[in-house]
């Protein structure tokens, strides 16, 4: 068996008991955190209603990505290599393959930061609905895509040397530059 076929076998399908309660009470906006108690790492999602969450690599083969992208981060190498890649979609909690052990549940609390309003984080969703991004784990990863949806602030707090809710502001100014030209096209 291959790599990915021994990555596949490690997935599951989320069960219910994987789910906590907060995430049947979850509303528009709300951050939805992919815990994963053993390596300490999180993915994160924004809840857009009807069970759905949109997401920037979270769950299927996105371990095997972030473990990459992280040892990219951390041992430079001269030779090249390929960017992840990873689409902004939409999908339901439930379908998200995740691997065993993780827990999903609503987390708004992680940030402290000023939410956006409904009408601005939709808009935010509908901009990046489907457009391909690199994934990397220090500078545009799915707590980063979360943040910028729910805040306006591209943050990630699960970078140990990282201060809590520091904005990323390269990122930050590349989604909001994204999102401007959008706008532009669309006038």
């Amino acid at each position: 068996m291959d790599l990915m076929g021994q990555w596949n076998n490690i997935f599951s399908q989320i069960t219910h008991k994987q789910v906590d309660k907060s995430v049947s009470t979850a509303e528009f906006g709300n951050l939805i955190e992919f815990v994963h108690t053993w390596s300490g790492l999180s993915l994160w999602g924004v809840y857009v209603g009807n069970g759905n969450v949109i997401h920037f690599g979270v769950g299927d083969n996105m371990m095997q990505k972030l473990s990459h992208s992280f040892l990219q981060q951390m041992i430079r190498t001269s030779a090249g290599g390929h960017a992840l890649k990873t689409k902004i979609c939409i999908q339901p909690i439930t379908e998200i393959k995740v691997l065993y052990g993780t827990r999903i549940k609503v987390n708004n609390s992680k940030h402290n930061l000023t939410p956006s309003t409904a009408d601005l984080m939709n808009h935010r969703c509908l901009t990046f609905l489907h457009q391909e991004f690199k994934y990397d784990y220090l500078n545009f990863n799915s707590e980063h895509f979360a943040t910028f949806v729910r805040y306006g602030y591209a943050v990630c707090n699960q970078i140990p040397f990282k201060k809590k809710d520091e904005v990323h502001m390269e990122t930050t100014q590349t989604l909001e530059m994204i999102i401007q030209q959008r706008m532009e096209t669309e006038t």
